[in-house]
């Protein structure tokens, strides 16, 4: 709303509760009822309540930093939801090896066995040395035999 140039006021949400007691004995909340309440107390009493003040670029530039920020982690959810569907299609091997582990896919060691092996045939192909190599290069320190 602030965006589209609109005065925005912070209204206390008991005093609207004492207002919405002062029109309505049945206690009823609705959306219209409060709308109409919310409007009627900036009508009354616009001079008791002072409108939010506008944003300051630094603020507008944070926001525009968030959104980006929940953008790409809805896109990396996205990602890796349709990584996992082809996945369960086409090589359910990778996913019953990372099945157990807290991060599953998203692992490092998860990434760096499908950089060497993007398909079942070369993943049969693998040699204990290669995995443990790759492994390793991930990452991972402790318990690369198992």
């Amino acid at each position: 709303m602030r965006a589209s140039g609109r005065r925005v006021y912070a209204i206390n949400p008991l005093a609207v509760a004492r207002f919405r007691d002062r029109h309505a004995v049945s206690r009823k909340k609705s959306d219209h009822h409060d709308a109409v309440v919310l409007a009627n107390i900036l009508r009354t009493d616009a001079s008791l309540h002072r409108p939010l003040p506008s944003d300051t670029d630094l603020a507008k530039a944070i926001a525009v930093l968030a959104r980006a920020q929940q953008d790409a982690v809805w896109e990396r959810t996205r990602a890796h939801n349709r990584l996992r569907s082809h996945l369960r299609e086409y090589y359910t091997a990778i996913l019953d090896a990372f099945t157990g582990k807290r991060e599953r896919l998203l692992a490092r060691e998860a990434r760096a066995i499908l950089a060497i092996a993007p398909s079942p045939a070369e993943a049969a192909r693998l040699t204990r040395n290669r995995l443990r190599s790759a492994v390793t290069r991930a990452g991972r320190q402790r318990r690369i035999e198992a």
